[in-house]
């Protein structure tokens, strides 16, 4: 039997990466989609009713407009932040192992093993190369980490191999 072929690079996640991330993750759920957009939705709907009623748009109406259309990349900001700043281990560099069993993620204090089964989908993003372990959870490598493309089409090859769908990658 041939030997798999293994990948290893480290990365630390920044305070960027991460909101970018959180971003990308709820644009892949149609439930967290559509619970995102839902406040803009209101947002649009307070000031068109506003107008339909023959009402001015004063500064209260219009504050509460801009509070219902910052709403969802507020409280992604604010989460990062909290998952940043104040969960130690989201800090750490974390060293991510490509081999023929999974994918390895070590850091100082914990390190798992998503075994290549559990990965159903792997999917290029703007700033990511996700492979995704569950509807909405991914691992989010960003193309930083990775910057060469001949790294990045192994591993979606290797996922290919072991059964992912790499339609989107």
């Amino acid at each position: 039997m041939e030997h798999a072929q293994e990948i290893r690079f480290s990365l630390a996640f920044g305070y960027w990466d991460r909101a970018r991330a959180t971003l990308a993750l709820i644009a892949e759920r149609p439930v967290s989609l559509c619970m995102a957009l839902l406040w803009p939705l209101c947002g649009v709907g307070l000031a068109a009713f506003a107008l339909v009623k023959g009402r001015p748009i004063t500064g209260e109406l219009a504050l509460a407009i801009a509070l219902l259309f910052a709403f969802v990349p507020a409280m992604v900001l604010l989460g990062t932040a909290m998952t940043h700043y104040f969960h130690r281990q989201s800090r750490e560099p974390f060293t991510y192992t490509f081999d023929g069993e999974g994918i390895h993620v070590a850091a100082v204090t914990y390190d798992f093993t998503h075994k290549w089964p559990a990965i159903f989908k792997v999917k290029r993003k703007r700033w990511f190369l996700m492979f995704f372990f569950s509807p909405g959870c991914a691992h989010c490598i960003p193309f930083r980490a990775i910057p060469d493309p001949a790294v990045q089409a192994a591993l979606v090859s290797m996922a290919a191999a072991h059964g992912a769908d790499v339609r989107s990658a």
